[in-house]
């Protein structure tokens, strides 16, 4: 598989759910250069903490040339935003709520894989009572810079 495609290959992996097979539990089993890096949901978590007044965060779990793949948590809702440079895939692991892709708004919970190609609107609403947790894969690797926040 070529490394184009590693990012849904792994997205695949962790959408399984573990009620559906008796193997082992999904992880993230990343190869990013020379590093490898293996985390199940509780580990990511544990990469981004939420401060009591803090409703967002994103925290960079590695990258290599090609993508850059984050841990996010989301108390609330992020605000509508797009990234002209930057496709995303982003899978649900905990929490369920809505998903905004340009102007459709749909239904996603635990599982669910969503992509965002470059310059489309997004936002996540989380309504599940608890910290919702997300694994996203930018291509290329994120910048830092590239969020616009839309009204």
């Amino acid at each position: 598989m070529g490394t184009r495609f590693a990012p849904l290959a792994l997205a695949l992996a962790l959408a399984a759910s573990p009620a559906a097979c008796s193997g082992p539990a999904p992880v993230a089993d990343l190869l990013l250069g020379d590093e490898r890096l293996r985390l199940d949901a509780d580990a990511l978590a544990a990469r981004v903490p939420l401060a009591p007044d803090e409703e967002f965060r994103v925290a960079e779990l590695g990258r290599d040339a090609h993508s850059s793949h984050h841990a996010v948590a989301i108390r609330s809702a992020e605000t509508p935003h797009r990234h002209d440079r930057h496709d995303l895939q982003v899978v649900m692991l905990r929490g369920h709520g809505t998903w905004r892709v340009g102007e459709r708004v749909e239904a996603v919970g635990e599982g669910s894989i969503l992509y965002v190609p470059r310059g489309s609107v997004h936002a996540f609403a989380n309504q599940s009572g608890e910290t919702a947790l997300a694994y996203a894969v930018y291509t290329p690797p994120f910048d830092g810079s590239d969020r616009v926040e839309v009204d």
